[in-house]
């Protein structure tokens, strides 16, 4: 017979089953009998690929890294979660994430550390462990055996701490198919009589509070990183895209879909309800739209390349609109042309340089945002 101790407790154990050591644990280990909760809990660091994992197992660490260009937009947009953090090479990690651990699991881990290292090694990273007695707790990510971790549950038999309500209060605001960089990108705001109008408004409201935005397809699970999802000045909502164009396997999903797929968005936000917002997809067009380019000279023909079955539709059915700041143009008031799976925009009616966007609106494939800009000669 030997002795366990550790901060938390201290058991006899032994090979054999004994007088003193009755309770099985493993083949050829048993401990002595004592009234232990049934779970520990803490705190600890993970970075994404751990956070995510069960979610997520087809990603690998590398599938969490951002890219060169994404690493120059934080710093002119850094993460506003200080639970989030960059860890300068090139990748986030959550800080203070609430972990559960079976006592029987962290029995085994001590006892035979030879046949868990994986899980021992999760152990020396956690904070504040101790056995969990409270009747009220969050939800938390179960470390197992073999060092991964679960999903986000609370644990059984544990009431959920109160959180503040904030789903009912938020929607969608836009959704755009094939806009800039992304496949599918779209906005999520508070509904109008709550007033959030400002950048501020909505960073004190809720913005600084949220640490991890997530879209689910189908079975399949799209883990975003900011700044896959960010809010910014002026803006007073969360933006999100997919890229587009990509071998990055976390896009993988949203690289092709059917009509009337069901999209979730998952907002998880410190002291607050877990959000979850519904959507159902588009039609797919056969091509990715296209602009010939991003910068016209004024009087040139601005030329879109977009599928003929959408183009047929724009005299009598799709909504398009020119933009320019405040100014309005609405189809037929735009004086385009369509040829040969392309739409015209006549340059002559653009008589002033500076940023404009196109929006093609059609209820079967969503929306279309395209931007370009009109620059004078030299």
């Amino acid at each position: 017979m030997a002795q366990l101790t550790t901060e938390l407790l201290s058991i006899q154990y032994d090979t054999k089953m004994t007088t003193a050591c009755p309770v099985r644990l493993e083949q050829s280990l048993y401990i002595e009998e004592q009234a232990l909760p049934r779970y520990l809990t803490g705190t600890s660091t993970l970075n994404l690929f751990e956070y995510y994992q069960a979610e997520c197992p087809q990603l690998q660490k590398n599938d969490y890294q951002l890219t060169e260009q994404f690493q120059q937009i934080i710093n002119r947009f850094p993460h506003t979660n200080q639970q989030v953090q960059f860890d300068g090479k090139g990748s986030y990690r959550i800080k203070e994430v609430p972990i559960c651990i079976a006592t029987k699991d962290y029995l085994l881990a001590l006892l035979m550390p030879e046949h868990y290292p994986d899980f021992n090694e999760q152990l020396t990273k956690l904070s504040r462990l101790q056995f969990l007695e409270m009747t009220t707790d969050c939800q938390r990510k179960r470390l197992y055996l073999d060092g991964t971790f679960g999903s986000r549950a609370l644990i059984e038999g544990v009431q959920e701490a109160p959180v503040q309500a904030i789903q009912k209060k938020l929607t969608f605001g836009e959704e755009y198919y094939y806009f800039g960089f992304y496949t599918y990108a779209g906005t999520i705001q508070f509904l109008p009589e709550y007033q959030i109008e400002t950048y501020e408004q909505f960073h004190e409201t809720y913005g600084k509070y949220i640490y991890s935005v997530t879209l689910k397809k189908g079975n399949q699970v799209v883990p975003l990183l900011w700044p896959d999802y960010l809010y910014h000045q002026p803006e007073n909502h969360l933006e999100f895209g997919l890229l587009a164009d990509t071998e990055a396997q976390r896009y993988a999903p949203f690289q092709q879909w059917e009509a009337g797929e069901e999209i979730a968005v998952e907002i998880l936000a410190e002291g607050f309800e877990d959000v979850v917002l519904t959507t159902t997809m588009k039609q797919a067009l056969k091509q990715r739209p296209m602009l010939s380019k991003r910068a016209y000279s004024l009087g040139e023909d601005v030329i879109l390349s977009v599928d003929a079955e959408l183009l047929a539709e724009l005299d009598h059915q799709a909504q398009l609109t020119v933009l320019k700041g405040k100014e309005c143009m609405n189809h037929p008031a735009v004086i385009c042309d369509t040829k040969e799976e392309r739409l015209i925009l006549v340059g002559e009616q653009f008589t002033e340089a500076g940023h404009y966007q196109l929006k093609i609106n059609r209820s079967n494939y969503g929306q279309l945002l395209f931007l370009f800009m009109l620059r004078e000669e030299h």
